[in-house]
């Protein structure tokens, strides 16, 4: 023991001990010498006054702390040994040895191996030739996974005296399962120390499958299925040709086929074609002869091959939808009703619904739906994952002008969940336009002053919700201010009055400026009317042949053009610029002089205005254009779409896809709804509007295809069984949901070998939690797997089941690309951090923090209580009762033995 000190937590009431002192020695000096020299008095003096120190230490506070030697120093070393990392597995044995030998035999040095799973391969010792040797001896754990956060686990209850403990931690830093950093600080408090060394990974020429994707489509037997395998490799820029080959439940479909990739992130189209129903265990196998890791060029997906044919169709009036109906039966298994004749057949349960794939609205208006179906709908295509197509129809008559009955604002703006579902605002609409004022800032321009007031005169006739860039043009063209909304007027202002500070200069090159303006409006993509204002005083130093296809190919991206003429007095100039606005369409030529300039912005307004979206438009027969090329239109063109004839007029919301699109409106549009689908075709398809298109081979397709990607991609009929699917690596959790309390769930997961078929006899082995509703199993074999939640009572019947299915491709260990954050030496340095430890260069800081003393503190104040409560009990005692010391007790005991004796004599 060594650094003895005493503390006191209130060290001023020790002063109690001077009156202490004197109350009780001063009434004992002023008795008489005869009195206070006895034995009782001197005790009880004595008594008494240790009683009181020890009573106002007592109060005071007192403590004692002190250091004492440290031998419970204990260090681990915790060794990744996973497959990632085996490259620097001779670098981490020699970091071991030198760390057993720093320690020579003064601390305990232990040593787990960690990959997924824990080997602890040297028990804490101080003989480290002996652990050195355990430590190569010893069986490695599983190699093909990292689960760094269960090996800080398992090493924290290794120590005896976790207070003084360390663990240091050898490893690349890449995790596959846990999180390690979420366990790190509650290690930290238990007084473990954490200290890392980084073994950073060798850069090796690798090639990966990252995933594949099979987008949303209604898949038929026999026909196409677009897939997209997206590959990365690091091996820099140039092609790069791989071999492909693709499995089906363990058998190649077709041959080898080589596909080239020429970025390091590209993604790959594939067609497949599946000639049976039921299970597909699709596998991806990837060859490349300099590829470094073989495990991650392997890559399963699945396709469930189900039957979707079954289509509820309601129609307003009977046979409405007569050549719809005659169209869809050539593929699908439909049921009609009308709600003029049928009205007891519509369904009105979630059950009944259930009954069909996809239910389809003709002409129906929200105020025509029975009570209560608007809701069951929603929940139908919500909840359920149903599809849903509405098409319009016949329209309403009011006096001599029609009014649409499907897709009327009025009575939709009143529906509570149909005005939710549908992917289209059917409300008064105008479309923004998007505006780049090009400004002349060319040797010609007399002065820029009036070539400003045009440009803010241009941006006085646009709303806030249109966009607004700003550029100039001489020889050159230079974007001053990129597409912005008009409700950064200051910021568009700024960029318009800084041109005119400058100095014009230079020659009048249109080309360039036609080009950039173009190119700038064709990369906004959420604006349909774009739009060039071009402000010059003409003479361009350039002929028209040269600067006109730049007029054409805007003209094909739909970007209109005017142009504002500054005092073009020439003739032929103002011919010639007159025809530039007109052969661009939409736009106009506008020669402004000084005295007209005050009627430029009332001009331009006239110039950028449009009319509302009309609700209803129709008379003039129109070609829809192809806007996203879904599987609705595939590989149709613009020139093959069959005319329309009437159209209603919406707005598409901001995640629907539009495959068919009118000027400025949507023609059909689609997207997702909860787990359904929903479309809407804003016209009809009984031949009012739609004569050509309904009769039209292509028009054919186009719905067919339609009403196919509307069916769900899995049985919308299922269990009562709610779960959510968790998955970490190998490691997979089920979480159940929405169980009474009387019912219960098993649930059972078992490899899929073929259509329609379960291993049962090698089925996963699952891990339940003692609330019975939480459901852990591991996959570590790559493959298709079914996971099976069967839903009992409580007399365990089976009251419903869900089925689903998982694959599993390759440890996250092969995969040379983690997404997870942090990694590497980011996640060693935070794991240093919050461990209270540093980051290791050299293998002797490991005992850096070791300290060679103990510091201890004692409490004596509840011995110095039972001491002052004994002493004065004693004094009580001396007071009262005469006694004699030992010796003279012993001393009187041989004196009555001498005088027996001598009486015997």
């Amino acid at each position: 023991m060594s650094n003895l000190n005493i503390r006191f937590e209130h060290p001023w009431l020790l002063l109690l001990l001077i009156p202490a002192a004197l109350l009780t020695l001063i009434p004992y000096f002023r008795m008489t010498k005869k009195y206070r020299r006895t034995r009782n008095r001197m005790i009880s003096i004595t008594l008494h006054l240790i009683a009181m120190v020890l009573a106002i230490n007592l109060l005071a506070g007192i403590s004692f702390s002190y250091e004492i030697l440290n031998e419970q120093n204990e260090l681990i070393l915790l060794v990744d040994v996973s497959e990632s990392n085996g490259a620097s597995r001779q670098s981490k044995d020699e970091f071991v040895q030198t760390v057993l030998n720093v320690s020579d035999g003064k601390y305990r040095v232990g040593i787990v191996k960690f990959g997924y799973g824990e080997v602890y391969a040297a028990p804490l010792t101080t003989d480290t030739a002996l652990a050195y040797e355990q430590y190569l001896l010893s069986d490695d754990p599983d190699t093909t996974a990292t689960d760094l956060a269960s090996a800080l686990g398992y090493t924290k209850t290794l120590f005896t005296y976790p207070e003084t403990g360390k663990i240091v931690v050898l490893s690349d830093g890449i995790e596959t399962d846990g999180v390690a950093s979420s366990v790190i600080k509650a290690i930290a408090a238990e007084g473990i120390t954490v200290d890392t060394a980084y073994f950073p990974n060798k850069k090796q020429d690798e090639i990966q499958i990252l995933g594949v994707n099979i987008p949303e489509q209604h898949i038929v037997v026999g026909e196409p299925i677009s897939i997209e395998l997206t590959v990365r490799h690091n091996l820099g820029s140039g092609n790069r040709d791989l071999t492909l080959k693709l499995f089906d439940n363990g058998e190649q479909l077709g041959e080898n086929a080589t596909v080239t990739v020429s970025k390091e992130n590209q993604i790959l189209p594939i067609t497949v074609t599946l000639d049976e129903r039921g299970l597909h265990d699709l596998r991806f196998v990837m060859e490349y002869e300099k590829d470094s890791l073989t495990q991650n060029n392997e890559y399963h997906t699945y396709v469930n091959l189900q039957v979707f044919d079954s289509i509820l169709l309601i129609e307003r009036k009977e046979n409405e939808s007569e050549k719809l109906q005659a169209l869809l039966a050539e593929k699908f298994n439909v049921t009609a009703v009308s709600l003029e004749q049928d009205f007891a057949r519509i369904p009105q349960t979630i059950g009944e619904m259930a009954n069909y794939e996809q239910v389809i609205l003709v002409n129906v208006a929200y105020s025509d739906m029975p009570a209560g179906f608007e809701a069951l709908l929603n929940e139908y295509v919500y909840e359920l994952g149903g599809g849903l197509f509405t098409v319009g129809g016949e329209n309403d008559v009011i006096g001599d002008k029609q009014v649409p009955h499907a897709y009327n604002r009025e009575d939709i703006a009143k529906s509570t969940f149909y005005k939710q579902m549908l992917p289209v605002n059917v409300i008064d609409y105008t479309p923004p336009i998007a505006v780049m004022i090009v400004i002349d800032t060319s040797a010609s321009m007399a002065s820029l002053d009036l070539a400003v007031k045009g440009a803010e005169g241009c941006l006085d006739a646009l709303h806030d919700r249109d966009y607004c860039g700003v550029m100039k043009f001489s020889s050159t063209a230079e974007e001053e201010l990129q597409v912005l909304p008009v409700v950064q007027r200051e910021l568009i202002l700024e960029a318009i009055r800084g041109i005119g500070k400058e100095e014009a200069g230079g020659g009048t090159v249109y080309s360039r400026a036609l080009n950039n303006a173009g190119k700038a409006l064709s990369a906004i993509t959420n604006v349909e009317r774009k739009h060039i204002i071009l402000v010059s005083d003409g003479m361009p130093g350039e002929h028209y042949e040269e600067y006109l296809p730049y007029i054409l190919e805007n003209r094909a991206a739909g970007i209109t053009m005017s142009i504002i003429g500054l005092n073009v007095g020439n003739q032929y100039e103002q011919e010639l610029i007159n025809a530039t606005s007109e052969e661009n369409g939409g736009g106009a030529f506008y020669n402004v002089t000084d005295s007209t300039m005050n009627t430029l912005p009332s001009t331009m307004q006239n110039d950028l205005a449009m009319n509302a979206i009309a609700e209803i438009e129709y008379g003039k027969a129109f070609y829809p254009t192809v806007k996203d090329r879904t599987a609705v239109v595939g590989d149709i063109l613009d020139s093959q779409l069959p005319p329309l004839s009437g159209y209603y007029g919406t707005h598409q919301k901001q995640d629907a896809v539009v495959p068919l699109m009118g000027e400025y409106v949507p023609i059909y549009a689609q997207w997702k709804y909860g787990k359904g689908n929903v479309g809407s075709f804003m016209s009809d398809l009984n031949g009012i509007w739609s004569q050509d298109f309904i009769t039209n081979e292509v028009g054919k397709t186009v719905v067919l295809n339609i009403v196919s990607n509307l069916f769900p991609v899995e049985s919308i009929v299922s269990g009562n069984v709610e779960f959510a699917l968790k998955t970490d690596n190998y490691t997979t959790q089920i979480n159940v949901q929405s169980l009474t309390k009387t019912h219960s769930v098993t649930v059972s997961v078992a490899p899929v070998i073929g259509i329609d078929q379960v291993d049962e006899e090698n089925a996963i082995p699952v891990t339940v939690a003692e609330d019975g509703r939480r459901f852990t199993f591991e996959i570590k074999t790559p493959g298709l797997y079914q996971i099976k939640m069967t839903e009992l009572d409580g007399e365990g019947s089976e009251v419903s089941q869900v089925v689903t299915y998982q694959t599993f491709s390759y440890s996250e260990e092969y995969n040379a690309f983690p997404g997870r954050e942090p990694i590497g030496e980011a996640l060693m340095t935070l794991l240093s951090k919050d461990g209270k430890g540093i980051a290791i260069h050299d293998p002797a800081e490991c005992f850096h923090s070791f300290a060679e003393t103990l510091s201890r503190e004692t409490d004596p104040r509840v011995v110095f209580l039972i001491l002052v409560i004994l002493l004065v009990l004693l004094d009580i005692a001396v007071r009262k009762f005469k006694f004699k010391w030992p010796w003279e007790l012993i001393r009187e005991q041989r004196q009555r033995k001498a005088e027996q004796a001598s009486q015997t004599k």
